[in-house]
């Protein structure tokens, strides 16, 4: 596999480039980024906004920023990632799964007509005797236990997919795709606290203080860390 380097770029319609050279002459990371953000958000530009953020400052709900000043930006606090713990939890229940499904069908295939004898007589509301009742019974347990592993596997999957979206798309680069799950690291979180004037979709502009939070992952990979790129990923209106 081919080994990422921290030269990352992101695809950047014309239509803001002017608008990040201001920001670049005039302000730090948090703005230029709140520049673009703003901007692709208004201009419905995915393509930008799916590489700098996970969610989007709607013009419909949300309005649009007409101009804004940074007022704080917070300390950033980190915690462990766990991908790749959660990526090998994982594969530890899929290949749980994947022998238990063999097992079931071995079963299944071994006693096929007296299971379909009793999912007849289920279907009837009859008893079940002789000995396609004690097929029932083990028939029962494996559905029983498919049911518990369906539950687990579903859990494993949930935990290995939190989060993962944001780390990739900080980590992101199209000439050297990663699988986070692969290395350790970390997620860095902070808050930019902003003052800005914005426009609803009716209406006349008004004055309003948001909080954005901006995630970052730093991945381990061959003892250097893998910086990662600011994401947005969540405002709330003060």
């Amino acid at each position: 596999m081919s080994r990422p380097n921290s030269n990352f770029w992101v695809i950047v319609p014309v239509l803001l480039v002017a608008v990040i050279a201001a920001a670049c002459g005039s302000s730090g990371e948090e703005k230029t980024l709140l520049n673009k953000y703003f901007m692709a958000s208004k201009i419905a530009d995915n393509m930008t906004l799916q590489n700098i953020a996970t969610v989007t400052f709607d013009p419909k709900t949300d309005g649009q920023m007409q101009s804004f000043s940074i007022v704080s930006v917070g300390e950033p606090k980190s915690v462990p990632l766990e991908l790749k713990a959660h990526a090998a939890e994982l594969k530890v229940v899929v290949d749980e799964e994947k022998a238990f499904t063999e097992k079931k069908k071995k079963y299944q295939d071994d006693n096929t007509e007296a299971i379909d004898r009793i999912l007849k007589a289920e279907g009837k509301n009859q008893p079940v005797k002789g000995k396609d009742a004690e097929i029932k019974k083990e028939w029962d347990k494996f559905l029983e236990e498919q049911a518990v592993i369906s539950k687990k596997l579903s859990e494993a999957r949930r935990h290995a997919n939190a989060g993962r979206g944001i780390v990739e798309i900080s980590v992101q680069d199209p000439r050297n795709p990663i699988d986070p799950t692969f290395y350790d690291g970390e997620l860095v979180t902070k808050e930019v606290t902003v003052e800005g004037k914005v426009k609803p979709e009716t209406g006349d502009a008004v004055s309003k203080t948001i909080v954005f939070t901006l995630q970052q992952a730093i991945l381990k990979v061959d003892g250097k860390d893998l910086v990662g790129r600011w994401v947005i990923t969540g405002h709330k209106a003060q």
